[in-house]
């Protein structure tokens, strides 16, 4: 049996019952059933399968997965690759069966494109290949997915006749299969050999026929295509922006672009076939047929002799009956169409004929458009590492100057650096001296005037801030949940000059103001309800002056105090915002960090990001203004207050709009809530999804 040039279904097994090895045994080709095998394989019929030299590690884990129906594909290999060898250590006597070995790398699984099960409906889950065909009586269609019965890409239908659905039996089991005859021609790319013989012996079976050639020049197109690169669909792209490098001597502009000429091969002439002579034919035909030629075996005299015609002559001589009419012609053309395999014969015959010089064009005009478009991909490729050469090359100058730049940035900052630090330490001796004659002069002056120097500050950014205020604050024994630290410091950006602070006792309030104060590295100093402060010039740092009678939130006088509500008629917000604090009882104060003083301009500078607010978020401050009495409206000042701080904390805060718009009416509304008394029932619905507001209402 020649296997040669050929995809054989097989069925692999191990055996284990002497020592463990794999074999296959052949069951089906393209055109059949193979048939008992004892002849050209025997011993069983099967071949032992042996490992190539490349799957050493892999062969026994591959063997197993495959185990069933497989494949031995022998259509991408050369002839004289000898992938079916006999097997030299063959010795039945000790227990070596298999007088022939196939080689690993020709076994391979079962492709989804090469041979189809027919099966009913019902048993396409138990199919033994990935792909099946459904037969319902007479009607059978496909290809459809073994998994799931699903349609595989566009189905068509079979005859119930047709030549390539074949009956096999395995394992008990009369099984179809439909081998189309597509499969039988090799695919234009082939595997690599994957190992070498260094012995060749007698194979079973002798070299196969040639493969058959494509019909039209079409189909011959589609046999040498192997499929456009995915690099060949840029040819159509948008050029990329092109890269304008600084002149050099050596600039991958200057390049040209490096291209590998390709040369036509040389064709294989087909062998001469002698030209149609009609004359010619009949005189031999005659010839042939009135020679006498004595039998060439010693035959008895009772034996008898008859005439016994020669079919290829006799269909010559119909065939020149026939073609005497057009009529005949074409009745004798759909005769011989319709013999099995004429048309891939006919098609083989007219592709390797050398005086068809229409075919001939067409095959050389294919190999130079192919081997054009060969050298384009490459040359495709070799442009495209220019491209990046040269790219790279750019971005690297680039990066250059940019890294100059930094450093000679970065050098001239450490410069200026040096001399400030310089300029602070010869300013700290006159610093020590004007301290010392502002103490001289504040002894010289009244008990009601007071002299403050304010400090030098420096930067810090956001990150930083926060996390003064909030190490301060905790340390303080206060309790501060998430956006509290921003809160307040977005507040105190915002504020003209005045804000306050309100809780539950007026100590806990005038401790948040130092505990503020420290976080901003600067003091708060306690002027006395009469003393008179004086800030003299000189510093950058913000200045703290505690006054009980207007730093505490009117909001502990009228929660706290009787006889409040004699003062809530009189009472209106300030323009500043006034900062709810609450101690935490679980926790013990402790002693203030120390940090650096920080100039107010840096605050302002981190704190302050103004975005637009929206509809809705305006819809809601307008409304909280008209739901209060007409006679006691919001100030202007407290509402501009409002919508800054919103415009400032909507996209930072975790809560987002909502947050802020809670902290902006309990920073600046609250107050005058509470100033309101009794009227503030108008207002109450529209605080229901402010948590925040409420708590500082006592609501």
């Amino acid at each position: 049996m020649n296997f040669q040039g050929k995809a054989v279904l097989v069925y692999l097994e191990e055996d284990n019952i002497q020592r463990a090895y794999f074999r296959v045994r052949p069951l089906m080709t393209q055109d059949g059933p193979v048939g008992p095998m004892e002849k050209d394989f025997p011993d069983e019929g099967c071949l032992r399968i042996v490992p190539d030299r490349n799957e050493q590690h892999t062969f026994k884990d591959r063997m197993r997965s495959l185990c069933g129906l497989c494949v031995v594909d022998l259509r991408f290999f050369q002839p004289d690759a000898n992938k079916i060898r006999t097997n030299k250590n063959y010795s039945p006597m000790r227990g070596e069966i298999n007088q022939f070995i196939v080689y690993s790398d020709a076994v391979r699984a079962l492709p989804e494109d090469l041979i189809y099960q027919v099966v009913t409906e019902n048993e396409c889950a138990e199919a033994k290949t990935p792909l099946v065909f459904i037969r319902s009586g007479a009607n059978i269609q496909g290809p459809f997915r073994r998994q799931d019965g699903q349609a595989a890409g566009e189905t068509r239908q079979l005859p119930p006749d047709s030549a390539e659905i074949f009956s096999l039996q395995l394992d008990g089991q009369d099984l179809l299969f439909y081998w189309p005859h597509a499969a039988e021609e090799p695919r234009a790319e082939a595997p690599a050999e994957a190992e070498s013989a260094p012995v060749q012996p007698a194979q079973p079976a002798q070299d196969a026929p040639a493969p058959a050639a494509p019909v039209s020049a079409y189909e011959q197109i589609q046999a040498m295509d192997v499929g456009v690169s995915e690099n060949a669909n840029k040819l159509h792209d948008d050029p990329a922006p092109s890269l304008t490098p600084p002149p050099a001597a050596n600039s991958q502009q200057d390049r040209p672009l490096a291209g590998t000429r390709l040369y036509q091969a040389p064709q294989r002439p087909a062998a001469q076939r002698r030209a149609h002579n009609p004359l010619m034919e009949i005189v031999e035909r005659e010839r042939y047929a009135g020679r006498y030629e004595a039998p060439g075996a010693t035959l008895p005299q009772t034996a008898e002799l008859k005439n016994v015609d020669n079919p290829a002559d006799t269909l010559k001589r119909v065939l020149q009956s026939l073609w005497q009419t057009p009529e005949t012609q074409r009745q004798a053309i759909d005769v011989l169409l319709s013999q099995p395999g004429l048309r891939q014969s006919l098609s083989t015959a007219l592709t390797h004929e050398t005086n068809d010089l229409t075919l001939a064009a067409m095959q050389s005009q294919l190999q130079e458009m192919e081997a054009e478009r060969l050298m384009t991909l490459m040359q495709l490729d070799d442009a495209k590492k220019n491209l990046k050469e040269t790219r790279d090359d750019a971005v690297g100058k680039l990066m250059n100057a940019e890294q100059r730049m930094l450093d000679d940035l970065k050098a001239a900052q450490s410069a200026a650096q040096q001399g400030l630090d310089g300029l602070k330490k010869e300013l700290e001796p006159l610093r020590a001296e004007a301290e010392e004659a502002l103490q001289k002069l504040q002894g010289d002056l009244s008990a009601s005037r007071r002299l403050i120097l304010p400090a030098l500050g420096q930067d810090a950014d956001k990150t930083e801030l926060i996390r003064r205020v909030s190490d301060a604050f905790i340390a303080a024994g206060f309790v501060l949940e998430e956006g509290d630290a921003e809160a307040l410091l977005t507040a105190y950006a915002l504020s003209e000059g005045d804000i306050t602070f309100y809780a539950d006792a007026e100590p806990d309030a005038v401790r948040a103001i130092r505990t503020f104060a420290a976080a901003l590295g600067v003091a708060a100093e306690d002027r006395g309800p009469m003393a008179e402060a004086v800030i003299l010039p000189g510093g950058d740092a913000p200045v703290f002056l505690m006054g009980y009678q207007n730093h505490v939130s009117p909001l502990l006088t009228c929660c706290l105090h009787e006889g409040a509500e004699d003062r809530r008629e009189n009472y209106f917000t300030p323009s500043f915002p006034c900062i709810p604090v609450a101690a935490d009882l679980n926790a013990l104060p402790g002693a203030l960090p120390a940090y650096a003083p920080v100039r107010k301009e840096a605050v302002c500078r981190e704190m302050i990001a103004e975005t637009p607010l929206s509809d809705d978020t305006k819809n809601v401050i307008l409304s909280l203004r008209r739901a209060m009495p007409k006679s006691r409206p919001l100030p202007l000042d407290a509402v501009e207050q409002m919508c800054r701080f919103i415009a400032c904390t909507q996209n930072t805060l975790k809560g987002g709009v909502a947050e802020a718009i809670d902290r902006a009416v309990c920073l600046y509304a609250a107050p005058y809530l509470v100033g309101t008394g009794k009227q503030m029932e108008a207002v109450r619905p529209l605080l229901s999804a402010m948590p925040r507001t409420l708590k500082a209402l006592k609501s």
